[in-house]
């Protein structure tokens, strides 16, 4: 696709890229995390129990998968932030319609 923001074919995608983006994604994240975050103190409780217990190597596997759980966890957060950002930027450019660039007077390099 062409960089021309003024042909048919780009405005069209935008349009589409618009209708498109309210999807069940945010949804599922939503209770991806919440379970993510249920499930952190069951795996804390493991691995407590198995280092109490004596048996390391299935602490260390219960930690490892605690260690995974919260990282997984924390970068649903953030695809649920950026997602969040990038609806409301099509939002926005819904609201906004139409920029006219040539009255914002940037360089050649920025348009």
């Amino acid at each position: 696709m062409s960089n021309n923001y003024r042909s048919v074919n780009f405005k069209k995608l935008l349009d589409k890229l618009q209708q498109e983006s309210w999807q069940l994604e945010l949804i599922i994240s939503g209770f991806a995390i919440y379970g993510l975050f249920a499930a952190n103190e069951p795996l804390e409780l493991k691995a407590s129990e198995s280092v109490i217990a004596g048996a390391d190597e299935f602490g260390q596997f219960w930690a490892i998968l605690l260690i995974c759980c919260q990282i997984f966890t924390f970068n649903l957060i953030i695809h649920v932030l950026l997602r969040g950002l990038w609806i409301g930027a099509i939002g926005l450019r819904y609201v906004s319609g139409d920029i006219n660039y040539s009255t914002l007077n940037y360089s050649e390099k920025f348009t």
